[in-house]
């Protein structure tokens, strides 16, 4: 994606987190863990955060229920970099990622760096990662390469085309008119088959990727995997690296009434969410770590079909974004 107009600031002020920490009485030695990382979702996407979002019950809950921080900051302000981080515990200028990686590109993230998955599976954990990459897909930077043993999901961010038509990684949603009334066609001006794979470790299952039904598969895999795991008795690590929010937004219904595209599919990512700590309470042993967070804070050019800043809107914001 393109860098998002955040701020310093946007960063000291978290742009973008809510954790939710499921922590019953009863801790086994070896907890799981599951990280699940919204794409530029905003920090005023969460109702938990901003008060008018009504699109986030189970997040909401969530909050509720378990720890929210309120001071965290995202590593980068795009994808490549931030997912690195995440996975590496390492800032970019250390681990080597500071820029995305596109379609075109040989490398990844750096082989000798070592990843979180690398280091449970030593412990014994069953590892699985659903959903986007980014981190590179040729060779050794595939995610079976780097410490996990089950990967479901998409290479790279799903508006990075790779066929002449529509067009070689044109923007699907390009950004909206800024001195002009009119308002722009989701219908007509965004496009969502751009030929992108779907992979199931190393074999593609579906390209083009059906985007309407993405939730639903990574929902259905991340249950599979845990419903696996537990079948073992083996602890687990899930890495679930959603396509909300980012462009194209294509939720699986017409949106209702007043909530537009985004607010429907704030709604699907938050069910997404709630399905999977669902299987997790019913499966996980009584011992799951359940974090919630985001890469970068939204895609402001998007306009209408980027995330809600809450009320960090500073004067780069208004002037950049």
């Amino acid at each position: 994606m393109g860098t998002p107009p955040l701020s310093p600031w946007a960063v000291l002020v978290p742009p973008l987190v809510l954790v939710g920490l499921w922590a019953p009485c009863v801790v086994s030695r070896q907890p799981n863990f599951i990280v699940i990382l919204a794409d530029d979702v905003g920090w005023g996407d969460l109702g938990a955060n901003w008060a008018e979002t009504k699109e986030t019950p189970h997040l909401d809950q969530l909050a509720a229920e378990g720890t929210r921080f309120v001071d965290f900051h995202s590593a980068a302000s795009t994808c490549s970099p931030s997912r690195a981080s995440l996975l590496t515990g390492r800032l970019g200028l250390r681990n080597g990622v500071t820029h995305n990686f596109a379609i075109s590109s040989l490398g990844g993230l750096p082989r000798n760096e070592t990843t979180l998955a690398e280091v449970l599976r030593e412990a014994g954990y069953s590892t699985g990662a659903i959903g986007k990459w980014h981190l590179g897909h040729h060779g050794h930077h595939h995610p079976n390469s780097r410490g996990f043993d089950y990967y479901f999901g998409i290479p790279y961010s799903h508006d990075m085309g790779c066929t002449d038509t529509p067009g070689y990684n044109l923007p699907p949603c390009p950004p909206c008119p800024r001195h002009s009334s009119t308002a722009r066609v989701v219908s007509k001006d965004c496009y969502t088959e751009v030929a992108l794979p779907l992979l199931e470790n190393i074999t593609i299952v579906q390209q083009p990727v059906e985007l309407s039904s993405l939730a639903r598969r990574y929902a259905e895999e991340a249950e599979r995997f845990i419903q696996r795991a537990s079948a073992r008795g083996q602890p687990f690590f899930l890495y679930l690296a959603l396509a909300h929010m980012h462009v194209p937004l294509l939720p699986p219904l017409p949106p209702a009434p007043g909530r537009g595209i985004y607010g429907a599919s704030l709604g699907e990512m938050d069910a997404l969410v709630g399905r999977v700590k669902e299987a997790a309470d019913g499966l996980g042993r009584g011992s799951t770590l359940l974090w919630f967070t985001g890469d970068n804070g939204p895609w402001a050019q998007k306009c209408e079909l980027a995330g809600r800043l809450g009320p960090f809107v500073g004067a780069w914001q208004r002037q950049r974004g």
